[in-house]
C-alpha cells in the first residue's frame, strides 16, 4: 500500500469545497456513485439498521431506505448533511466525527446490521483505528461494504497530473487489491472479497473530458480561448482510449466482508 506522511486529516477541505466533487455534493447534483452499485445487486434479504459512514449527500442511504433498511449516516461535512436531510429526508444523517458517533452509539446500545463506507478509507489518517471503530459498531455477522480508488487504474498518472484529488489533504492512502484485502483481514473481517469496478461508459468519458476542458479554459488567456471548441469536439475521439483502457483497469475497488459472528 502506498501512503503519505505525515498523515494529518483536514476536515475543513470538505465544506470549503477544496475539491470540485464537494461542490456537486453541496448542490445536490452529484450522480449516484457507480462504485456502490455492486452492493445493491446482492443486498441481504434480512434488512435491519444500516449506517453509511461518509454518507455525503445521502444517495446511498436513500436507496438503502428504499430497500427496507433503517438509514443512519454520518459525515464531517455539514453542507452535505443538509442536502441529505433536505433532498432525501434522511433525518438520521448527522454531521459528526466517527469517534463521537461511536461513543454515542455505545451509550445507547445501538449497533448495525449493515455498515458502508464508500470512498472513505483512503481519507483516513489511521485506517486500523477506523476499522476497529467500524467493527465495534456492527452486530455479529454485520455486512461491511465500501470502495476505494484503484491505485492501478488506467491513466492514473495522467489523472493525478490533471487533478489534485488523489493527494493530501484529500487522499492519504493508495490501494491495490492485495494490500486492501490484507488490511481488511488484519482488521478481523471475514469473507473478504474485492471486485474491480467503475469503468465509465464512452459518453460518460466524453462528458468528463468536455467538462474538464471547459473548466480549464476559464483560466486561459483571451488569445487562447479559440482552442476550447475544437478541443471539446476532439474529446469524442480521445475518449476511445480511456474507454478501452478502463475495461482492463477500472477506476475503483469494491469490497465486501463481515464482522465475525
Amino acid at each position: 500500500m502506498l501512503f503519505w506522511w505525515p498523515l494529518k486529516a483536514d476536515p475543513s477541505v470538505y465544506e470549503s469545497e477544496g475539491f470540485e466533487a464537494y461542490e456537486d455534493y453541496h448542490s445536490g447534483t452529484r450522480p449516484f456513485p457507480r462504485w456502490a452499485e455492486p452492493l445493491f445487486r446482492a443486498l441481504p434479504k434480512n434488512v435491519g439498521a444500516a449506517l453509511d459512514i461518509g454518507c455525503g449527500d445521502g444517495a446511498v442511504l436513500s436507496r438503502l431506505a428504499e430497500a427496507g433498511f433503517e438509514p443512519n449516516g454520518i459525515d464531517l461535512d455539514q453542507k452535505s448533511i443538509q442536502v441529505a436531510r433536505g433532498k432525501f429526508g434522511l433525518d438520521k444523517a448527522v454531521a459528526m466525527t466517527l469517534e463521537d458517533y461511536t461513543r454515542a452509539c455505545q451509550e445507547r446500545g445501538q449497533r448495525f446490521d449493515l455498515i458502508t463506507f464508500f470512498e472513505v478509507l483512503e481519507h483516513q489518517d489511521s485506517p486500523q483505528n477506523f476499522l476497529a471503530q467500524v467493527t465495534s459498531l456492527g452486530n455479529p455477522c454485520c455486512l461491511i461494504a465500501g470502495s476505494v480508488p484503484n491505485r492501478d487504474r488506467f491513466l492514473a498518472r495522467l489523472d493525478r497530473k490533471l487533478s489534485d484529488g488523489d493527494f493530501p489533504p484529500h487522499h492519504f492512502l493508495w490501494f491495490a487489491t492485495r494490500p486492501l484485502k490484507h488490511l481488511l483481514e488484519r482488521a478481523g473481517f471475514e469473507d473478504v472479497s474485492i471486485t474491480r469496478i467503475g469503468a465509465l461508459s464512452y459518453f460518460q468519458i466524453v462528458g468528463k473530458l468536455r467538462s474538464l476542458i471547459s473548466r480549464r479554459a476559464k483560466f486561459w488567456s483571451r488569445s487562447m480561448q479559440f482552442l476550447a471548441p475544437p478541443l471539446r469536439v476532439a474529446a469524442y475521439v480521445v475518449a476511445v482510449v480511456p474507454w478501452i483502457g478502463m475495461r482492463f483497469s477500472p477506476s475503483h475497488l469494491f469490497f465486501r466482508c463481515r464482522v465475525p459472528g
